[in-house]
């Protein structure tokens, strides 16, 4: 095998790796088994069946038929003389088919394997779409996991700061089955006071930039012989309440209750930590405190940085300005509620009632200081007498990331439907090039921050907000609104490369006026380029004399000639093949030059070079993946123009912006020069009147991707296709699909946590005078809620039988209310 076959073999296993969840193989599966007398008609796709997957067996012999889960449980019992059609369901794993006389004796057996992967299947295939964008999103830069070694342990997480893991925790539980070593390694090297670490990295040296600025409050630690470094950003006080949250989600994937229990003293060192140390707890209003950021974050403004030697993360109890930021505390009180939750699990009831109680009370006190009826003020200083230099802003108009967070901790209903409707109004408010009104905090600071306006978490846009945003309005009664959120965040992942990136500009730059002038290549051209026809595509052009036609490419315009399948462009080489330099004629003045040019894969593929009228001249190298790509690689100062199918041959054009040193001069020609054999292409040349400039796209900066994509799945499965898991492992689960917010007639969800093998399924299906949902899952029956119309069920039906029924209200919104108990395969009905 040559090294070009070599390098073909391992592209298809690292693709073949790599490919998005919906197309992982099940391989852990026990072959299906037919019997004497128990046959399988149909053979499942993959060897394997799937909830609620149609099994068909011929019964050669008649008799009494029973069907058992993984666990043992029967779910289907019947007399068949001759064909048996059922739906499969119950505990994932191994299922057995008994043929019994009437005796009970067991005449004939058979198997088949049930599989499930957390999957949406909607009729349009929007979400399923976005569920598979969000998959891709999370593990497309990251990885599933990252792990360290530690005395011969092995940590797994999402990424290596723990707030960005458990942030994540909430998308990928349902994709990846590793996750108790992510919250292991933050418990077992918590700090003996309480205190959790934010962050784990590899050090490069004894003596290093962070051990300067965290050592003084013992805020870095070295461990595993100084191999690692495990750091507390000093300002932060989101680390211990996320632990605990961590925990919590961590137990309800995995259903272990006993690993859950040997966390539990780490989680209530944690909270004693966060009310008793002068870093983290406001003795002034029994709240926790921080210095003053930007929500949640971890850097303040340059005046308090100054305050304490000018170190934007580092705070000291005599000289930082404190103050409650109230994200800290709406996420302490839910994390109370979910430790008082695990302590009664374990059967410590006197600690949960005194930690509800705590976070209760914390709730009350926060509402007391910092709820204006609308939404949480941003920050609430200790010394009410402080005041910053933020310009014009108006802090008490700030409206920051926590409020949607805060939609899905402990607040009552009406201050969640207050979040959402000031949500609706920044919507009404906000920029007119603003992707959304997701903002981190809106409206941004003027000044006093290292940020500008509308970028990262000073104005910019995230889909952390979008989910928490939308999982709320799902739950108070937004649901249109919320779908709509939903559908919104699926087009703009659509507009940035079908891939949801975590921080959006909140709003775009004024546009430029300048004014290009094309070159037509008609009399320069002496090549066709290897290109196709879907250079074209969506380009709106107009003819020349010449057959020329103006194509924009990055807001630029060119005249690209195309006639039949003949493409006109210069190429320049050292081959014999072709020449090694052409000019094109000019003979006008320009502030800048854009060029529309590709080459083959090479470091030094020519030279252009702006010959002036006076005689003079300049010289620019084009180097690839610099100024210039290819179809293999993209560049670092040029924008691709387009991209072929790779259907026969590999090209892609990129447009460069060179800037000309001498506006004055009138350029007389335009040159190239091949740098090498290889060959250099100019497919397009225009002047313009202003140096050059590229419209900013709409992507920002600094967050992981994952987590922002994790927040909209949780708002996904939870909110839209309405699985909530109610116990652990899903042996206890709400289905409370709102496809109709959606529009969405027809759908099937199935959601599983991979550590444990718990799951919910179910397929939906809503017409003008029923509704019928097909379910089951790993637990026991279903507490089911179905949004309706203002339509009254005349009755609701499980497996044929009536059930009693409730009408619930949530704001505008209905909802038939009922409840499941029996194991396997139901099928509900409501009938309008």
């Amino acid at each position: 095998m040559n090294s070009f076959q070599c390098r073909l073999v391992f592209l298809f296993v690292f693709l073949t790796i790599a490919v998005v969840y919906g197309q992982k193989a099940e391989i852990n599966y026990t072959p299906l088994q037919s019997g004497n007398e128990l046959v399988f008609k149909e053979i499942p796709k993959n060897g394997y069946y799937q909830p609620l997957d149609r099994v068909v067996l011929t019964v050669n012999r008649p008799g009494v038929v029973v069907v058992r889960d993984a666990t043992g449980d029967i779910y289907l019992k019947s007399d068949v003389e001759s064909e048996l059609v059922f739906q499969a369901g119950g505990a994932l794993g191994t299922h057995r088919i008994c043929l019994q006389d009437s005796d009970g004796k067991i005449l004939d057996q058979a198997r088949f394997y049930l599989g499930a992967q957390t999957q949406i299947r909607d009729k349009g295939g929007r979400y399923e779409r976005l569920l598979n964008t969000l998959y891709w999103t999370m593990v497309k830069n990251w990885g599933e996991t990252e792990v360290v070694r530690l005395d011969q342990s092995f940590y797994k997480f999402f990424v290596r700061w723990l707030r960005d893991h458990v942030h994540t925790l909430k998308g990928m539980k349902y994709f990846y089955e590793d996750l108790k070593s992510g919250i292991d390694l933050y418990a077992e090297y918590q700090r003996d006071d309480g205190m959790i670490y934010d962050n784990i990295y590899p050090r490069r040296e004894k003596k290093n930039w962070w051990d300067k600025r965290f050592q003084y409050g013992d805020f870095i630690e070295h461990i595993d012989d100084n191999a690692y470094e495990l750091k507390r950003i000093p300002v932060e006080n989101d680390v211990e309440y996320l632990f605990i949250e961590g925990l919590y989600y961590t137990w309800k994937a995995t259903g272990d209750d006993v690993w859950m229990q040997s966390h539990l003293d780490n989680a209530l060192k944690a909270v004693e930590y966060s009310r008793t140390s002068p870093y983290r707890w406001s003795f002034e209003y029994d709240l926790l405190k921080r210095g003053f950021t930007i929500d949640t974050w971890d850097f303040q403004p340059a005046e308090d940085a100054a305050r304490v030697g000018g170190d934007i993360m580092v705070v000291d109890t005599a000289r930082t300005r404190f103050g409650v930021m109230f994200g800290d505390n709406t996420g302490m009180a839910a994390a109370c509620e979910y430790l008082a939750e695990m302590l009664e699990t374990a059967g410590r009831h006197v600690k949960a009632t005194e930690i509800r109680e705590f976070g209760q009370s914390l709730k009350q006190r926060l509402d007391e200081l910092a709820w204006n009826g609308e939404y949480y003020i941003h920050h609430v200083p200790e010394d009410r007498s402080v005041r910053r230099n933020f310009g014009a802003t108006d802090q008490s108009e700030q409206v920051s990331l926590s409020n949607a967070y805060s939609l899905n901790r402990t607040l009552t209903h009406e201050q969640c439907v207050a979040i959402i409707k000031t949500y609706q109004q920044i919507r009404d408010s906000m920029p007119e090039t603003s992707p959304g009104e997701w903002y981190s905090i809106y409206p941004p600071f003027e000044t006093g921050f290292h940020l500008p306006k509308w970028e990262y978490m000073n104005g910019g846009v995230t889909p952390i907000v979008a989910g928490e945003l939308a999982h709320g309005a799902f739950e108070h009664g937004f649901e249109n609104y919320a779908a709509g959120i939903l559908e919104r965040v699926a087009g703009l992942a659509l507009e940035t490369g079908d891939y949801l990136h975590c921080a959006y500009r909140g709003k775009a730059p004024a546009a430029v006026n300048r004014g290009f002038n094309p070159v037509s290549l008609a009399d320069a051209g002496n090549s066709v380029y290897p290109g196709d026809e879907s250079l074209f595509n969506g380009q709106s052009f107009s003819e020349t004399a010449v057959s020329d036609r103006r194509a924009e490419f990055h807001h630029i315009p060119f005249y690209v000639r195309y006639a039949e399948d003949q493409q006109t462009c210069i190429t320049v080489s050292r081959s014999n093949e072709w020449t090694d330099q052409s000019s094109v004629k000019i003979e006008q003045q320009a502030e800048s030059v854009y060029f529309l040019h590709s080459s083959d894969p090479v470091r030094s593929p020519g030279a252009i070079t702006l010959n002036y009228a006076d005689g003079t001249h300049y010289t620019e190298y084009i180097v690839n993946q610099d100024n210039i790509g290819n179809w293999w690689h993209t560049a670092s100062n040029a924008y691709k123009a387009w991209r072929s199918d790779n259907e026969g041959h590999y090209d892609a054009l990129y447009v460069y912006g060179m800037n000309n040193p001498y506006p004055g001069k009138t350029i007389k020609t335009i040159s190239f020069a091949a740098g090498s054999p290889k060959r250099y292409w100019v497919r397009g040349i225009t002047l313009s009147d202003y140096p050059v400039y590229f419209p900013p796209d709409m992507i920002s900066y600094g967050i992981p991707d994952n987590w922002g994509a994790a927040a909209v799945v949780y708002a996904l499965i939870e909110g839209l296709a309405g699985v909530k898991d109610r116990g652990s492992a899903f042996d206890s689960v709400l289905i409370a699909p709102r496809w109709r917010a959606a529009g969405v007639s027809q759908a099937n969800a199935v959601v599983k946590y991979e550590a444990s093998g718990g799951y919910a399924a179910y397929n939906y299906q809503c017409g003008k005078d029923s509704v019928i949902l097909e379910l089951t899952g790993s637990g026991a029956g279903a507490a089911v809620r179905i949004l309706i119309d203002d339509q009254t069920p005349s009755r609701v039906q499980v497996d044929g039988q009536p059930v009693p029924f409730e009408i619930d209200r949530v704001e505008a919104s209905r909802y038939a209310v009922f409840s499941i108990s029996e194991k396997g395969v139901n099928t509900v009905k409501l009938v309008f």
